[in-house]
């Protein structure tokens, strides 16, 4: 192994090391009843902590990729490491104090350093791997999705020894020196272009700057896809176990069907990013979003055993989403401001994170049975479908 391939190597391994706790709010499920216990606050105050970073998230990607592509990306990694670390660290010191505290610790804290962290490796990644953008990210991505798996028996055991305040400091802990190595180890390569020449480009391969960006049809269609398209998983993830049992499955099924479909989640973050540098990156989205169709469809017929496959199968739609967008948005605006690009291409998470509960709430306030949500879903998948179509027209 030369030289270039040890820095590449090491940049990859150490960047998806870092990357894997990004995936923390996602397992805040089995802290919150430990927190709700130790503070006496309820389920509603507690389950903000899981929407807040979130939404922080999306703006520390934005931050993080205006200084990695305006100022320098070891200094965006940096700061956006330190605000991670001490985010999580003060939250576990701070707890049970008042919850206006955790919010900005645990919510906008780690949101904000999560998402700078982000933008750099994912960047940085495409930038060693320009003739394999899509492979590259996939890996990031995944990363990112494993944090279940490897996070949850070690916090369920740090829970059940010290708490939610032994858990969150050893977790800080951790995510300082996956900073420190990361910042070691991710560097930019020495030589790199905008493109690479055999990268599958959708348009005129011009480098947008955001400014540019925002004044193209181009963007509102990739925005409007994500948008819509996440939709469907944001509408059904927080009713899939109870969803189930109510249908007759039983609560080891649902457990497990949730379980196989992080599983699967991780792994088409992986695999449909590397085949779509082979077949066609839009084409694998269009893909993506007729089985979210298909996912909503059997959720429509109350079947218990086409319920849970159609569990498994949003969550597999929502990891080729999260997965495909970095790469499609650096072969529509190029490379060159790909950090703050894509950072601005996830604003529409913001969107779908507050809108989805409200239309749940809703829904359920005027006494819609809960088909109206899936009912939702199937028009919002097929709305994304319209908009990609739109967008491999208008690049043409």
């Amino acid at each position: 192994m030369d030289k270039q391939q040890k820095k590449r190597f090491g940049m990859m391994a150490f960047g998806a090391f870092l990357i894997m706790f990004t995936g923390f709010p996602h397992i805040w499920s089995i802290y919150q009843p430990y927190v709700m216990e130790e503070t006496g606050w309820s389920t509603a105050v507690v389950s903000i902590c899981f929407y807040l970073p979130t939404l922080f998230f999306v703006f520390g990607n934005m931050i993080g990729g205006r200084i990695y592509d305006r100022q320098s990306p070891r200094t965006a990694l940096l700061l956006g490491g330190s605000i991670f670390t001490t985010g999580v660290v003060l939250s576990g010191i701070l707890m049970g104090t008042h919850p206006m505290i955790i919010y900005l610790t645990l919510g906008v804290m780690q949101g904000i350093g999560q998402g700078m962290v982000y933008a750099v490796i994912l960047a940085t990644a495409q930038r060693w791997f320009q003739d394999r953008t899509g492979f590259a990210t996939g890996v990031v991505i995944t990363a990112n999705g494993l944090c279940g798996f490897v996070m949850s028996p070690i916090s369920k055991q740090l829970l059940e020894s010290g708490g939610s305040r032994l858990a969150l400091i050893t977790t800080g802990i951790l995510i300082g020196i996956a900073s420190v190595l990361a910042l070691y180890f991710v560097k930019q390569p020495e030589k790199f272009q905008n493109h690479a020449e055999n990268d599958e480009l959708y348009g005129d391969a011009r480098q947008y700057t955001p400014q540019e960006m925002l004044r193209t049809r181009k963007f509102y269609y990739l925005a409007a896809t994500m948008l819509f398209g996440l939709m469907p998983y944001y509408l059904l993830s927080p009713i899939s176990q109870t969803l189930q049992i109510e249908r007759g499955v039983s609560e080891g099924i649902a457990v497990a069907s949730v379980m196989a479909g992080s599983v699967i989640n991780a792994g088409i973050r992986l695999v449909l990013p590397s085949l779509a540098d082979r077949v066609g990156r839009i084409i694998c989205i269009q893909s993506v979003l007729c089985t979210a169709m298909v996912s909503m469809c059997l959720l429509l017929t109350g079947i218990g055993n086409l319920t849970t496959a159609a569990v498994v199968l949003a969550y597999g739609c929502f990891g080729g989403i999260m997965g495909s967008f970095p790469s499609l948005t650096s072969s529509v605006f190029g490379l060159k401001h790909a950090g703050e690009n894509y950072g601005i291409v996830m604003s529409g998470i913001i969107i779908v994170t507050a809108l989805s509960p409200m239309i749940s709430q809703t829904i359920e306030k005027v006494g819609i049975p809960v088909y109206g949500n899936f009912v939702i879903g199937l028009l919002c998948a097929f709305f994304a479908w319209i908009c990609i179509g739109k967008l491999k027209s208008d690049v043409r």
